[in-house]
């Protein structure tokens, strides 16, 4: 029975990042740190996106969706909402991406009038949304950035698609949108979309950063293994379709109408792999 239990912490112990370091640290700078086996393992468990050829698509569909992170299941996306409070070992979403836009590793950004991603932003324009400063009789205002408190959903945009070759319903994260304060806003009441992200191109930033597990401490999974695998609640807003990618909203009336709609065009792609296999 002893072994048994040893085994069991062992193999837990070797998914353990989320606390790294925390037993082996000699001051808490050191918690957080990966050892070398460490980032081994992590680089290892990266997989990149398949090459689809077009020959191999059956059926596709583009959605929009959106993650409220008000509800529970979205809680790992959001907090910690105090940017301040963990320094490396556990980090919301919109921290990472803002710090790695401001170290220009996220470049790949386009303006949300545009959601196919043929608007690209200057780093400039960027920095003009996540930070904000203004003068004030010719004194320059200390600068205001969006902080984790300040977002409130994501809108992403994916492809569901069937591979024949397959023989299976594949889904591909496309692009990321921040939904949060309007920092040119006086109150600052105001939510609206920040920006599109072109999604494969921070995988590999968000495959280093681990998501809190609050069942264990001990396992856990990156933010692009969450993502990219659907873990996470949301609902469509919007499809590809023949009136111009109209979205819900502009033909159905907010509230009850919006959500069976919603739920209308995700039961069609459920149904459809069910379909394909009835024939």
């Amino acid at each position: 029975m002893k072994n048994l239990i040893f085994l069991f912490c062992l193999l837990l112990s070797v998914n353990s990042f989320s606390q790294a370091n925390i037993l082996n640290a000699s001051n808490p700078s050191e918690i957080g740190i990966q050892n070398f086996d460490q980032k081994q393992s992590d680089n290892d468990s990266f997989l990149e996106f398949d090459y689809i050829d077009e020959r191999d698509i059956l059926w596709s569909k583009i959605v929009y969706e959106k993650i409220d992170l008000n509800e529970k299941l979205n809680f790992p996306l959001l907090f910690p909402v105090n940017d301040e409070t963990y320094e490396k070992n556990r980090k919301s979403l919109w921290r990472i991406l803002k710090e790695n836009i401001i170290n220009k590793r996220i470049t790949e950004l386009y303006f949300d009038r545009n959601d196919n991603f043929k608007d690209k932003m200057s780093f400039g324009d960027v920095m003009e949304v996540v930070s904000f400063t203004e003068l004030i009789n010719g004194v320059q205002t200390p600068a205001e950035e969006l902080k984790s408190i300040d977002i409130t959903a994501y809108r992403i945009k994916g492809m569901w698609y069937f591979d024949k070759r397959q023989g299976e319903m594949k889904y591909r994260l496309l692009g990321l949108m921040p939904v949060g304060k309007n920092l040119k806003d006086d109150d600052g009441k105001n939510n609206t979309d920040l920006f599109w992200i072109w999604y494969p191109s921070i995988r590999k930033i968000l495959h280093e950063e681990k998501v809190f597990n609050d069942k264990n401490n001990a396992s856990s999974i990156s933010f692009d293994q969450l993502l990219v695998s659907r873990r996470f609640s949301s609902f469509i807003y919007k499809e590809d379709n023949v009136y111009g990618d109209r979205s819900i909203k502009d033909y159905k009336i907010p509230g009850l109408e919006s959500i069976l709609e919603s739920q209308r065009i995700k039961k069609e792609i459920l149904d459809f792999e069910q379909d394909m296999w009835n024939r």
